[in-house]
């Protein structure tokens, strides 16, 4: 019998620290770009189950991939396809405010691998040289 994978806690999820190992394992935004996202995605996933909408991440990562393939065929410029990840970034965290404010307040602070992913993608990722730790 296979043995279960253990899910991560809020305490163990460093999402700075995969994200720094997709950099650092794909340094080439443009000719690893599908390598580099699928990286991205399996690193945010970590995320996704302390989120309390994960099926906003997972449409910031079908956006993530499919804007991949076209960076790697050169079809989309880099800055492009941050701007557009920065868009629906920013959209998604006003769905995700939206939301929360319909639903009963829960005082508790949210775990930091949640607010990493909320500040990141910020407007800056849309600009020229924005490859910083919180543009992915």
């Amino acid at each position: 019998m296979p043995e279960a994978t253990p899910v991560p806690t809020a305490a163990t999820v460093n999402l700075s620290g995969a994200l720094a190992e997709c950099r650092s394992a794909f340094p080439d935004q443009i000719a690893q770009a599908v390598a580099r996202a699928s990286c991205v995605i399996k690193a945010t996933d970590l995320v996704r189950p302390l989120l309390p909408f994960p099926e906003l991440l997972d449409r910031e990562n079908a956006l993530r991939k499919a804007l991949a393939e076209q960076v790697q065929t050169r079809t989309m410029s880099l800055l492009e396809r941050n701007i557009q990840i920065q868009k629906l970034h920013s959209q998604l965290l006003e769905e995700e405010r939206s939301r929360l404010s319909a639903a009963p307040a829960d005082a508790s602070k949210p775990p930091l691998a949640v607010t990493q992913w909320r500040q990141s993608n910020g407007e800056s990722c849309g600009r020229l040289g924005g490859d910083s730790g919180t543009c992915y």
